[in-house]
């Protein structure tokens, strides 16, 4: 065996630009940035960082080695680094393998003492092999016959308690008041009180004659999903939703067996995207919209999640901006949204946003009709009673 501190790093720039490359940037604290930065790169495609091996040859490094692109120090200790991996090392469609490569060994290695991962560009080789969103923003619209401006999404309350007669009672409400969008919250599963499948018949029923996108909290364990599936389809429920719990893998193959309208629910994601070793939460929408995602949460400008302007239009550009001919997303907006946020998060965010509620919906002094009124109105721009009285409750943007 060979020790080489790093190997074959003029082959492998020689090779750059010959292979379809994933390029990761990340954010790395290390006393040794440029140790670092190799170990990433050698850990993640060929082998061990700092053992060679008899049998790794100049041209398999120039197929599957990873390359260090560039190094930026930040401050003291803190490098933005950029890392090339051939798309040929990464099982084709698949989402588990990709994040196994690109945020795996390096987090064992005690020279790396931080590693975020905040962003990807993404060759069209590798976007090709994903189908991307069912129906996208414009599919989305004309579902709902809903053009020109933001859409509403209303979520249930109480999140759970409710029977499924309750549940489809609130949900027709909610559709009476004019939301586009009707998602359980998060929280509610396939539990005894309030059966998957006896609930999904029973909102169905309700929502007849309604132009509304009802998704269903998707959460059971794997084995039941192709029943979930089944029942979404028996009662033409044309959306689902899921958490970020659950492997982007298995949302991929939901959103494929479903055909319709998928939505992506960011809930726990601060587990995953904040802290020393993380992926930014930008990243996981990319993977997201490669996923199927026809709708995410993607966070809040204001409320009681206010993440602020400049992150919410990067994110919307992820979302909504043109990838290789693949749909783009419709980014839902909530926590702690209200009816007098809708005008201002049009005008700062543009039209193509989906303003969602709970409690602001559901508590509105007139109740939850009116609650979902005001919202529809102050998205047609349209004054009413219902607009009024919640402005006077919780004001305006």
């Amino acid at each position: 065996m060979n020790v080489l501190a790093q190997p074959m790093q003029g082959e492998l720039a020689a090779s750059h630009g010959r292979r379809a490359e994933l390029v990761t940037r990340y954010v790395v604290r290390s006393r040794d940035l440029k140790k670092a930065a190799d170990a990433i790169a050698i850990g993640q495609s060929i082998g061990n960082p700092n053992v060679r091996l008899d049998c790794e040859t100049n041209e398999m490094w120039e197929i599957f080695g990873c390359e260090v692109l560039e190094i930026r120090p930040t401050s003291d200790g803190i490098a933005e680094i950029d890392v090339s991996y051939p798309v040929g090392n990464i099982t084709p469609g698949g989402i588990t393998h990709l994040l196994t490569s690109i945020m795996g060994g390096q987090m064992d290695i005690d020279l790396i003492e931080e590693c975020r991962l905040i962003g990807l560009t993404l060759p069209a080789a590798l976007v090709d092999q994903y189908r991307g969103p069912n129906q996208g923003i414009a599919g989305i619209r004309d579902f709902l016959g809903a053009y020109g401006r933001p859409l509403i999404g209303g979520i249930v309350k109480p999140k759970t308690g409710l029977t499924p007669d309750q549940l489809a009672d609130v949900c027709q409400q909610m559709a009476d008041g004019g939301v586009d969008f009707i998602k359980e919250d998060e929280i509610l599963g396939a539990i005894e009180a309030c059966p998957f499948e006896n609930r999904v018949g029973k909102v169905m029923r309700k929502l007849e004659g309604y132009k509304v996108i009802f998704a269903p909290c998707v959460t059971s364990p794997i084995a039941n999903l192709a029943g979930d599936i089944a029942a979404l389809k028996k009662y033409g429920c044309p959306g689902f939703h899921y958490n970020v719990w659950g492997s982007m893998d298995v949302f991929k193959y939901l959103s494929e067996m479903h055909g319709s309208f998928s939505f992506y629910q960011k809930s726990g994601d601060k587990v995953i995207t904040t802290g020393a070793f993380s992926i930014d939460f930008s990243v996981l929408c990319q993977l997201a919209r490669l996923a199927g995602a026809d709708f995410i949460h993607a966070g809040m400008m204001g409320g009681y999640l206010d993440e602020g302007e400049d992150v919410m239009l990067s994110r919307l550009e992820i979302l909504r901006g043109p990838l290789y001919g693949l749909k783009n997303t419709m980014p839902s907006l909530s926590c702690g949204a209200t009816p007098g946020m809708v005008e201002h998060l049009w005008e700062r965010l543009g039209a193509d946003i989906m303003v969602s509620s709970g409690g602001c919906l559901h508590g509105h002094p007139m109740g939850t009709r009116a609650g979902a009124k005001a919202f529809r109105d102050a998205a047609e721009r349209r004054n009413s009673p219902e607009l009024d009285a919640a402005i006077a409750t919780w004001g305006r943007s």
